[in-house]
Parts: structure tokens; sequence; C-alpha cells
């Protein structure tokens, strides 16, 4: 659940000094423009003042659920009914507000009859609430001929599509909702996850923070954005916004696991539990926080707790490799080397499977007597050429969707399992290390790739920049970087690099 302003503070912030009609102009206008919190504090005053006015209670109700409280939009719908007052679309907002405070069967009660595309979207979503998955498929599928707006109904089968692990589906879901509403919310928010779960952390990010400009206070969006900063390692970035998240929504489980990947950089595994545990009936469905929360209890010797939580969660994502590696390890760690081997074989016998995945596959193969534990042991330690250009093409994928973690964590595998003396992965890892801030770590990286090619313009791009920005050798970074220049004369970023340099 989002959490909408508490009528009390909404009343203190708001004071007495506009009349009630002022207060309602004001908070139209608020709600116009998607600000619901500050929609919400007017609406509080003007309601003090006229508990019974009807557009204030129906623009409350409509705010209320914006918000994601469940709770309060039925209680100002209930005055409507009382009154009886209630809008053209009373029984779709009541079953918006009953689908938020748990209640699928009366979702479906509130919808009975109803065909157009936004019943329907309810009703998928309470069926899903019931467990009923094929129902839900059903009722999507009928939405997408039914009357009415389709881009909340296909955003959320897209996003229903790419919890089953389509992504092709969930993407031409994903490209349909937001051509049917391209400033919605939830068309706006399911293609940054659509993004995100392709790689794609450059483009997520810009469309969470095209909905935070939008949707100023979408809790949804602030949250999914604070997630794709941790993927980035953007690391004080996501600090700070998880920290406007905890004050804002303490106790949301969304917020509780952004403040827990914070605390895992730095391997507080008990406090890292001791987050998520009080929480842990409503991580259902948030598969990183799951998988968190299951690292923790590993980590502290937990490992049949461990285990109990994995298991599902691979069955339900067999493609989720982070699980997947986690649950061997939580059965080598019970001793159950043979589960391991299982878990992990057709992973394994794959000519590309990485280094981490091999190394637990060598140790549970030992341990089981199988036959080929010498064989997973030696391509751990000596990768093949198939499962090099794969971590190599996922750095490249990486560096392009501006993934600067992954990126790094690809070529660091790549100079770990060779000589390190390949430039190129020299160069990008050293890029990579910049971006997220490493420039000491990067200049290293870049002054060894200059080494082995010190005529390389990229090359002497990269290690004159660095040696800028670290205050390094200056007169050395202008040399560098007007070599640079005069062999790559078109190279716009190189020209940009010296001529910032150039100025002092």
């Amino acid at each position: 659940m989002k959490y909408a302003i508490p009528l009390a503070v909404a009343l203190a912030l708001a004071g007495c000094a506009d009349s009630p009609q002022a207060r309602l102009a004001r908070a139209e206008q608020s709600f116009a423009a998607h600000d619901y919190r500050r929609a919400q504090i007017d609406l509080a005053a003007a309601l003090q003042a006229e508990p019974g006015n009807v557009r204030a209670l129906e623009l409350a109700a409509r705010s209320y659920l914006a918000q994601g409280d469940g709770v309060a939009a039925q209680g100002a719908l209930g005055k409507l009914a009382a009154a009886g007052r209630k809008p053209g679309d009373y029984a779709l907002l009541a079953g918006e507000a009953a689908l938020l405070r748990g209640q699928a069967r009366e979702v479906l009660a509130l919808v009975e009859g109803d065909a157009s595309a936004e019943a329907q979207r309810l009703r998928a979503l309470a069926h899903l609430a019931l467990g009923d998955d094929a129902a839900a498929a059903n009722d999507f599928a009928a939405g997408e001929t039914a009357s009415g707006d389709k881009a909340r109904l296909l955003a959320d089968h897209a996003r229903f599509v790419l919890g089953r692990g389509d992504l092709a589906g969930a993407s031409a879901l994903s490209r349909r909702a937001l051509a049917a509403g391209p400033g919605q919310l939830d068309a706006l928010l399911v293609a940054a996850e659509v993004a995100a779960a392709r790689g794609d952390l450059a483009r997520a990010l810009a469309r969470y923070d095209r909905a935070i400009a939008a949707y100023p206070n979408a809790f949804a969006a602030l949250t999914g954005k604070a997630a794709v900063l941790g993927d980035l390692g953007r690391k004080r970035e996501l600090a700070a916004l998880v920290d406007r998240l905890a004050k804002a929504a303490p106790g949301d489980p969304r917020a509780a696991y952004l403040h827990a990947r914070v605390v895992a950089e730095r391997k507080d595994w008990a406090k890292v539990r001791d987050i998520l545990q009080p929480l842990e009936p409503s991580l259902k469905g948030q598969v990183g926080a799951e998988v968190l929360y299951a690292q923790a209890l590993l980590e502290l010797g937990q490992d049949a707790q461990a285990r109990a939580r994995l298991e599902p969660l691979v069955r339900r994502m067999p493609g989720n490799t982070p699980a997947t590696l986690l649950l061997a390890r939580a059965q080598l760690a019970g001793g159950d080397a043979q589960g391991a081997v299982a878990t992990l074989k057709s992973r394994a016998e794959r000519p590309e499977a990485p280094h981490e995945l091999l190394a637990v596959m060598a140790e549970a193969a030992l341990e089981a007597g199988d036959p080929a534990a010498a064989s997973y042991t030696r391509r751990a330690h000596f990768p093949t050429p198939q499962a090099l250009a794969a971590d190599f093409a996922r750095g490249d994928a990486a560096l392009k969707a501006a993934n600067w973690q992954a990126a790094a964590a690809a070529y660091r595998r790549v100079l770990d399992q060779t000589d390190g003396r390949n430039v190129l992965v020299l160069n990008n890892l050293a890029y990579a290390e910049q971006q997220l801030g490493n420039k000491q770590a990067a200049l290293g990286l870049a002054l060894r790739a200059l080494k082995l090619a010190p005529g390389n313009p990229s090359v002497m791009d990269t290690a004159g920049w660095l040696l800028v920005e670290t205050g390094g050798d200056r007169n050395r970074a202008l040399d560098l970087l007007r070599a640079a220049a005069r062999k790559a004369p078109g190279n716009a970023a190189i020209a940009g690099h010296l001529a910032e340099a150039q100025k002092g």
C-alpha cells in the first residue's frame, strides 16, 4: 500500500486562512497536476469546514486512490453513498479501494455485470489476489476488446506477463500501454520495469524520472528509481532517496527492501534480516527482496530457512540466476550436495556458464561424488572461450545500457580469468569504474591500458581525462588529450574533454 498524508498532519499544514471554496479550487489544481499530497492538504481543510461537501469528498476519494490508500478512499466513498451522491463510476472506485484493502471477493461483487476495460482490469487483479492466474489471464484478454480506456489494463497485463517470465510479451504490452496513455503513470512504470528486466537501466531510469516529473509524489516511481540506482551502483543518490522514502512511508515493504539493499553493501546481514523479517508476509512477489532476505538468512547460517524461501521462488522463476545459485549454496550448506548438483546441472553444462556458478557446481559435484567434478573444477579455473565471450558480451551490453555496475562486474571477471592484458577490457572497465565514481581505481586501469596501447586515441582519452578528474599530472593529461584529438579529429567526446581540460 502507498501512503497518503495523515489527516491530522494535513489539517495542521492547511491552517485556516483561506475559504473552503478557495481550498477546493486549489485542491482541484493540485489534483490535475498529479500532486495528490498537496491536494489532500487543501481537501482536509475544506472538509473540516464543510464535511458534507460532495465535490471535496469525491476528489478526496480519488486522491486517496491515487496514493494507494484504500481505507481512506472507502471512507470518503461511504460518505458519498450515505448522502445519495455516488459518482457515475462509483462501483469502479469502490472496487479499486477494496482491491487496495485486500478484499478481492468484494471487488468481484462490485464489478459484477460490468464489461468495461477498467472492470476487467479490477476483475483480473482480484483473481490474481485469489491465486487464480488462469481466470486473470482470461480477464485481461477480455479487457482488450472491451470499451473504455485501456492504458491501465494493458500496463497491469504487461506486469502479469512479465512476472511469468515472458519478457517479449511484456515488452509488446508495455508499448501498447504507452501508446494508449503516453503520460499515464502505470504505463510509464511498467515501461520502466520492462526496461530494467531487459538490462536497459538507462532507459528504465529515464522512464522513472519522467514518471516522477509528472507525478511528483508517486511512491512506486520513487522506489523504482531507487532500485535502478542501486543496480547502477550510484550509492550516494540511492542512500539519499532511500532516506527520503523511509521517512515518507515507514514500514512500507518496498522502502524497507531498498534500505536493506543499502545495508547489504556493508555486509551487515543481521541488520538486513532484522529490516526484512517483520515484513516477511508482504515480500512475496518482490523477487529482489525475497532473494536478499534469503541471502541474509544463508549468510547467518540459517540455511534451512533460506532454502524454504528459495525453492518456491526458483520453481516460479527458473531463469533467475541469483536465486538459483543461492539455492544451490543453501543446499550445500545443509548437506544436500546432490540437490545442489541437480539445481545447477542444466546451467553448468552450458559452454557459457559463468565462473561463480561453475565454482559452486564443482564444490557440489565433488561432495556428491559426481564423476564430472574434475571437469567443472577445470572449467571454473580455466574458462572456455564461450564463457569469456559471454562475459565480454555482457559487459558491452551493460556499458551500452549505462549499467555501470554490471559492466564493471563482467569486465572484472574477464580480467580475473585471463592474463589481464586485454586493452579494450581494461579501457572499458576504467570507464565503467569512472562512472561509478571509483576514479582512482579507474585511473589505475586506464594507465595499464595506456602502457599496452600507447597510441590508441580512445585509451589516451580515457587516461588523460581521468588524470584531469583525479587532479593528477596536468601536463601529461593535456599531452594525452591533444594527441588523442590529433589521431581522432572527428571524435566529439575527445574534443570535449580536451576543451574542458584546457579551460584550467
